[in-house]
Order: C-alpha cells, then sequence, then structure tokens
C-alpha cells in the first residue's frame, strides 16, 4: 500500500467531496478525466479508485454520496454532468499511466455515457477531454458564461462542457482517437439518420430514413443508467414502457406507430412513424401565436378540439397521458395535431414518475392514481402557450399563485370582450379542482352547452400606488443586497462550484452599478463596498468590452471609489482575426462609452474614447453581420447590442461630450440611417407572425428607440422622436407575449424604452404602469414582495442584464418619475447618475 503523500488535503462541500496534491504543478488548463458510475456501484468504485489516485500526482474530485451521484445523472440541472461520478486532473505526465491503471481495475463496471468526453475503452467506464483546472469565467458574446481557455498563441476557448465532444485546437489527442469509419447506421444498417430532432442526457432523438420501406421514421434513444431511480429503473425502463403504451394505443388516431425496438451495447431504441416535422413551440415561434377563431389555418379553437379528440381515444384505452406540452404536439402536414412522447403515461393509473414544470406537475397528486381531467389541464396550459407564445408561471411554491399569475397574463394578451371564449376555456381547463376540468372539456366537445360559472380571472391593476411601489423597491433592494453580500462573502466564494462573474451583463460589476443607485437604504453602502472589494481582487481573463470585459468592471470600480487595477488596450483584431468588432457589448462602441464614463472622474480616459471614435469612423471597427455563425445572430442589424444602433449611441455620446463638429457630423449621419431602416423593422414587428425579439432591448426596437429618443433631444430632431414613439407603442403591443422580465430581451428593457419617453407624454407615463404590471403577472410572491424570474422562469437571480438588478434599475427610474422616492432619494441617484447612460 502507497503511504498517503504529506500535505495532501481533502475536504467536502454540498455535493463533491475534494483531493488537493501538493506535488501538482500550476495548471490552468489540460487533458483530465472522468470515471463514470451509477449510484448503487459509486462505493465500489470509490473503492477501486481511490487507491490509484494515491499512487499518482493529480488533484480530484467525486460525487459525496450515491443520493448526489443520482441527482447528477438525471441531467435535469445539467446534461454535461451526467455519469461523472469522478473527476481528476492529473498532471501531464501521470495522465496516459492513470488512464490505463483506470481502465485496467475498471473493466466490467457500468455507468453512464459521458457527452461531453471521449471513452478510453468500450468496457471501462473512463473518459477523457481537454479542459479548464481552475476556475477563470467571463460572460461571452451570447450572454452565456463561458470557461476562458487560452492558448499558446493567443486564441480563447470556451472549456465549459457540453452535450458533444469540443477540444480546443492547441491541443493534441493523447490517445488514439476512436475509429473514424462511417457508422453503418441503427439497427445493423436498417436506419439511416437524417437529422437531429433533440439532444438529451437521457438520449437522443432523430429522424432517419428506413431503407428498407423508404419511410421516415424517428428513432428515440434510451442511454443506459440515465436517470435511475432509487430502484435502478432507468432511461431504458421508461423507453420500454413507452413502447408498451404505443402497442396499447396501436389504433388510436392521432399518435405515432411502433415500428421497432433494439439494443445498441448497452442503449436501447425505438423506432416510430413520423407523425411530422415541427413541434407546435416551434410552430408558435416561427409563425406567431395562434388567432381565436372557429375554422382555418392556424386557429386555436380547431387545434383544442382536435387536441382533445386525441385525448379522448387514448383515454378510451386506460391511458393518460401526463406530459400534454407544445413540445409533444407534432403537426402533420396538413397542420392537424399528433401527440407523442408517452414515456410517463399511467396505464389503468400506474406509470413512471414523471411531469413538467406548469404543464402536468401541479395536478400531479403523491398516492393518488392519474385520471383523464390531469390531462385537460397540460391541455389548457397548451392553449395558453398557443394563445400567447409563452409558458405558465413556474416559480411560486404556490401553484395556485402561478395559475392566478398566468391568467392574468393571458388577459394581458387578450383583452377584452372578444377574447373572452378563450381566456375562459384556459380557466376551466387549469382550474386545480378536476370537476371543473371535465366540465371545461365538456363543454370544448358541445360548443352549444351552457358554460358553468366562468373562472374570475384576476388581471393585475396597471396603477401602482405610491406606497405599493416603495414596498416593491424595498424588498427588491433588499434582494440584491443579500446577493452581493453572498457573492463577497469568502466562505461562500470558496465553495461555489462556478465563481461568480465580474461583468457588468452578468456580473458583480452590472449588481454593483445598480446598487450604487441605492446608498440611502439599509445595508446598501456596506454591501457594495465588500462587492467592490472582492471584485477588485478577482484575476480573471476578461476582453476590453464594456458589457462582457473589464471597461464594465473598471466602470463599477471606479464609481464605488476604487481605482481599477488595469489599463485598457484596444482590440486590434477581433475573436476571428478580422477587424475589431464595432459593438456596443464587447466591440469598440462600447468601449468607447465606457471610457466616456469614465472621463467624467478622470479626464485622461477621453483619450481612449477618442481612439474608439478613429476606429469607428475610418472603417477599421467593423459590425459582424448579423447572419454570421454566432452568438447575437438572431439580433437585427441595427440592433443596440450588436448592430448599428450600438454605434450610433456611442458617436451621439462622443459628440455631445466633445463639442467637436467633425464629431457631431458623424453622430447626424450615423442616427439619420438609423432612423431611416426603422419603419421597415415597425412593420415587420406589427405582422401576426413577428417573434417577440422585436420588442428586446438588445436586439429589437426598445433599444433601437431609446437610441433614437437620446437623438431627438441632442439632435433636436422631431422626427428620431417620432420614430422612437411609434418603436414604443410597437414594443407595447408586443410585451405581452415577452415572457422575460429582464432587462436584456424582456420586459424591463422595454420599460426602459417606456420611461425614456414619458416625462414629455402622460400616454407613455401610463404605459410604464402597465409594463410594471406584466412584471408582476411573471413574478412570484407576494404582491408587495415579488421575485422575479432568470431567463429559465425557474428560479431568481441577480444579474443586471438577466436578473433582479436590471428589473430593479426600472422600479427606481418608475418611482423617480412619479415621486415616490423621494427628491433626496432623487439626487443621490443623479450623483450616480454615469450609470444612467448604459439604460439604467
Amino acid at each position: 500500500m502507497t503511504a498517503p503523500i504529506a500535505g495532501r488535503r481533502a475536504w467536502s462541500d454540498e455535493i463533491w467531496s475534494y483531493q488537493h496534491d501538493p506535488r501538482m504543478p500550476a495548471m490552468e488548463h489540460g487533458w483530465k478525466l472522468h470515471v463514470s458510475a451509477r449510484p448503487g456501484t459509486l462505493d465500489a468504485v470509490h473503492a477501486v479508485v481511490l487507491p490509484l489516485l494515491e499512487q499518482h500526482v493529480c488533484h480530484a474530485k467525486w460525487a459525496r454520496d450515491p443520493a448526489t451521484l443520482r441527482a447528477l445523472n438525471s441531467g435535469t440541472k445539467n446534461a454535461a454532468s451526467v455519469g461523472k461520478a469522478f473527476t481528476i486532473y492529473p498532471a501531464p505526465d501521470e495522465l496516459r499511466p492513470l488512464a490505463h491503471a483506470l481502465v485496467t481495475a475498471l473493466r466490467g463496471h457500468r455507468g453512464p455515457q459521458i457527452v461531453s468526453d471521449r471513452r478510453l475503452d468500450p468496457d471501462a467506464p473512463v473518459y477523457y477531454r481537454y479542459g479548464p483546472f481552475t476556475g477563470d469565467y467571463r460572460t461571452g458574446r451570447s450572454g452565456r458564461l463561458e470557461s476562458v481557455m487560452t492558448g499558446p498563441d493567443g486564441r480563447v476557448f470556451d472549456g465549459l462542457a457540453g452535450t458533444a465532444y469540443r477540444c480546443p485546437p492547441w491541443a493534441e489527442d493523447p490517445f488514439a482517437p476512436p475509429p473514424s469509419g462511417a457508422d453503418p447506421g441503427f439497427g445493423g444498417g436498417r436506419y439511416r439518420v437524417t437529422g437531429g430532432i433533440t439532444r438529451k442526457p437521457q438520449g437522443n432523438v432523430y429522424r432517419a430514413l428506413d431503407r428498407t420501406t423508404g419511410a421516415p421514421v424517428v428513432v428515440k434513444q434510451a442511454r443506459a443508467y440515465v436517470a435511475e431511480d432509487e430502484h435502478g429503473a432507468d432511461t431504458r425502463d421508461r423507453l420500454r414502457h413507452e413502447r408498451a403504451v404505443l402497442a396499447l394505443l396501436a389504433d388510436t388516431p392521432g399518435v405515432p406507430r411502433e415500428l421497432d425496438y433494439f439494443r445498441h451495447r448497452d442503449d436501447e431504441y425505438l423506432v416510430m412513424t413520423s407523425c411530422g416535422d415541427r413541434d407546435l413551440r416551434r410552430d408558435v415561434h416561427t409563425h406567431g401565436p395562434y388567432a381565436e377563431a372557429e375554422s382555418g389555418p392556424r386557429s386555436l379553437l380547431p387545434l383544442a378540439r382536435e387536441l382533445l379528440r386525441i385525448l379522448d381515444g387514448v383515454h378510451r384505452r386506460g391511458v393518460v397521458v401526463r406530459d400534454l406540452k407544445p413540445n409533444n404536439v407534432v403537426l402533420a402536414p396538413d397542420g392537424r395535431p399528433r401527440l407523442i412522447d408517452f414515456g410517463t403515461s399511467a396505464v389503468r393509473g400506474t406509470g413512471p414518475a414523471g411531469s413538467t414544470p406548469g404543464y402536468s406537475d401541479p395536478v400531479v397528486r403523491p398516492g393518488v392514481a392519474p385520471e383523464p381531467a390531469d390531462d385537460y389541464y397540460g391541455l389548457g396550459m397548451t392553449l395558453y402557450f398557443a394563445a400567447t407564445g409563452m409558458d405558465p408561471v413556474i416559480l411560486d411554491p404556490d401553484d395556485a399563485v402561478n395559475r392566478e399569475r398566468t391568467l392574468a397574463a393571458l388577459e394581458f394578451a387578450l383583452p377584452g370582450p372578444a377574447h373572452r371564449q378563450v381566456r375562459t376555456l384556459v380557466g376551466q381547463l387549469t382550474d386545480l379542482a378536476p370537476t371543473v376540468r371535465t366540465a371545461g372539456a365538456d363543454r370544448l366537445r358541445t360548443p352549444s352547452q351552457p358554460s358553468s360559472s366562468a373562472p374570475k380571472l384576476i388581471r393585475s391593476d396597471p396603477c401602482l400606488s405610491a406606497d405599493l411601489l416603495a414596498e416593491i423597491l424595498d424588498h427588491t433592494t433588499a434582494y440584491c443586497v443579500a446577493e452581493a453580500r453572498r457573492i463577497a462573502d469568502p466562505e461562500l466564494a470558496a465553495r461555489a462550484a462556478v465563481p461568480t462573474p465580474i461583468d457588468l451583463y452578468s456580473g458583480s460589476a452590472g449588481l454593483g452599478l445598480e446598487l450604487l443607485q441605492h446608498l440611502d437604504r439599509p445595508g446598501v453602502r456596506d454591501a457594495v463596498t465588500a462587492l467592490a472589494d472582492w471584485t477588485s481582487r478577482q484575476n480573471r481573463t476578461l476582453p476590453a468590452g464594456l458589457y462582457s470585459g473589464r471597461t464594465g468592471v473598471d466602470l463599477f470600480l471606479t464609481a464605488a471609489g476604487l481605482p481599477p487595477d488595469t489599463t485598457i488596450a484596444l482590440p486590434t483584431r477581433g475573436p476571428d482575426g478580422d477587424p475589431p468588432e464595432a459593438d456596443l457589448i464587447d466591440g469598440v462602441a462600447g468601449i468607447g462609452l465606457g471610457h466616456l464614463l469614465l472621463a467624467r472622474h478622470d479626464d485622461r480616459h477621453l483619450a481612449v474614447a477618442t481612439a474608439c471614435h478613429e476606429q469607428l469612423t475610418t472603417g477599421r471597427a467593423r459590425l459582424t453581420p448579423t447572419d454570421a455563425p454566432r452568438p447575437g445572430d438572431a439580433a437585427l442589424a441595427q440592433g443596440l447590442a450588436h448592430g448599428d444602433a450600438g454605434v450610433a449611441y456611442f458617436l451621439l455620446e462622443y459628440a455631445r461630450t466633445t463639442g467637436d463638429p467633425a464629431a457631431l457630423e458623424h453622430a447626424h449621419r450615423a442616427c439619420a440611417e438609423l432612423a431611416a431602416a426603422t419603419p421597415a423593422i415597425i412593420a415587420a414587428a406589427n405582422h401576426p407572425a413577428a417573434t417577440r425579439r422585436y420588442g428586446s432591448w438588445c436586439r429589437g426596437l426598445a433599444g433601437i428607440g431609446t437610441v433614437l429618443a437620446r437623438a431627438a433631444d441632442r439632435l433636436d430632431d422631431p422626427g428620431c422622436r417620432t420614430l422612437a414613439e411609434q418603436s414604443a407603442r410597437t414594443c407595447l403591443a408586443i410585451a405581452p407575449r415577452m415572457p422575460l422580465v429582464t432587462h436584456c430581451c424582456g420586459l424591463a428593457g422595454v420599460g426602459t424604452l417606456i420611461l425614456e419617453l414619458a416625462p414629455a407624454a402622460e400616454e407613455f407615463r401610463a404605459a410604464a404602469g402597465t409594463v410594471a404590471a406584466l412584471l408582476r403577472t411573471r413574478a412570484a410572491g407576494p404582491p408587495s414582495r415579488p421575485v422575479f424570474p432568470d431567463p429559465g422562469l425557474t428560479g431568481p437571480a441577480f444579474p443586471y442584464a438577466t436578473g433582479t438588478a436590471g428589473v430593479l434599475a426600472f422600479l427606481r427610474r418608475l418611482a423617480d418619475l412619479t415621486g415616490t422616492e423621494g427628491e433626496g432619494r432623487r439626487n443621490e441617484s443623479r450623483r450616480q447618475g454615469s450609470w444612467d447612460l448604459l439604460g439604467g
């Protein structure tokens, strides 16, 4: 037995147990190993692996107990975590010896496939990939967290694990790569894959061609040992169950037919008839919501009746679907719906556990057998989605509150007597009482049947009282203060699996800049001081950008009274070696705007802004085309974050700051070009099939309109003011279909534009109240203490762009507009007003 290494440390947190080897060289990234295991075999694998780790130089972590591994292997929180019972960080010289020792010792052991890695041996659950050893994180161009790995040539690669193997260009595979021969296809070559439908840790779903019959089919995979329950049943058991359900429904209209079932290695595959090439979710996002009509293509009531007819046929066979949602409604070429995915369906009252938040889980009752009325709830919420393009509210722990807020959102989206029929139908089908849901289904089958008393649909009052707004501000600020304290807490920070970003978009800088507007509130000043101190001590690899980089961090530190820790060097090339990016989020326009703001504290920053202006006006910095394959490609070419509006914004502010006539001419030209493009954007946004992203602050009209409103003031251009008002009205019409409350792509961003126009027009002062009411329909908690959801809609988050800090900025400005905050507080905001130029 090898003697323990002196100085080796071990500790645990809520998820992992850790082992730290003092002999390990300092490494930011490299090749690492993973060992997969099942919850029931974790102890046995542990007994094999730990002695091997003692014999090699490496750091390691492993799931602390079987229950934790069961949660990791479910894939519900992170698809890339499935199977990763052990993560091992070996020294370079130890990689191959340790990997081969693990393979030899673990042959015959079984575990879930690790989809982010390559497998070393088909008979051993040992995998490898190139990834980060230490946490260096930033916000990427798409607003998502990235793990930064910088190669020898200076290129940056995102090291976060995903659902497919990825390797940076500078890393050479240390093992023999898997053979690259052509895959004969599924089922011994019978099925040729033609495309993918979904990629999940539980297994992928493919479109394929049956080479024997020539028919298109769907092939559904169940990966072995994924999502095991306490009894050892895994995804394969649910696929076998689905096969049995489809056999029971073999002659039922509106569901797929089972064609084949086979096994490949440990995984199993179900082959079914293809019901169509698009689901209801994709159809609504592509073509817009369904219209309320008795007949015609893409009409809501015919969709509702056809889905109910399919449910009736399923129920007659003793089956309760239990997972009716937009993703599981597939549209045939003629537009008629079909139901798919019966993996958790109940047959005569029994079936596997499983539910979807907002669609099936509100009526799941532990110990109570599923019944047909349960499917009516899923039907009602699916119709809600078809009518609005939004998923139900799910954040509050009380299902009744979530339903009430969902119905309030429906009334905003479909107001007035003309839409009462749909609101009543959705209200009855989603009632928490099964008898009311059943009555709603009966009424849908026989429209002439008189309705029972219609449910009371509660619409939030757009007129926020001053007292209620003040309570909401107090509560929301207190949440942000608590988040700032959590981030700055050294013990919590040390235990965090992923360090908190420090940028303006999704990190501590954005939170801190907003909290600086609330220094008179209890606890804020101390929290901001601690947050700024923590931020200043983080050593992160950041680009120069404003929202996702160092410029935004320096802006926060300077505003908080701390000196920035670096000198910004303007980028000389873009991420791919092209000319520097010109955009506002992380390009030259944003860097220049940030240094205009910093120049208010130190006029030496004006030279950096001038250099940015020179790059933009000479064409040495360019916007990447929005149709390029990169994050942000869904943005309008004129959008604020990645397009022309962001450049125009900086040119406008630079001209205002410097008073330079040539700079003023550049600003005039840029704003005129933006104004010329805006009418066509407004027209497109008003089309019934228009995507709700047209209302976005970062990508659409909310940001464009904000720039035009500033141009109207700075350039004394009433035409820009008219276009800004038209943009605001269009955004207000889109807002009831926007599910997010956030500043980026959400309601707070729309509110930013509305408030820009509100001081001069009563119309927009009233509209700001409507936006606030819409925010409340998406929130959890009581009216005076709302909890606002992040983009995942399942929990709160602090970031400025994608969380509560951006919502707080809107509420603060709304209070300033209405006088709720009082003169002293408004004066404090003016003293911190440099942040306001960014829309906060």
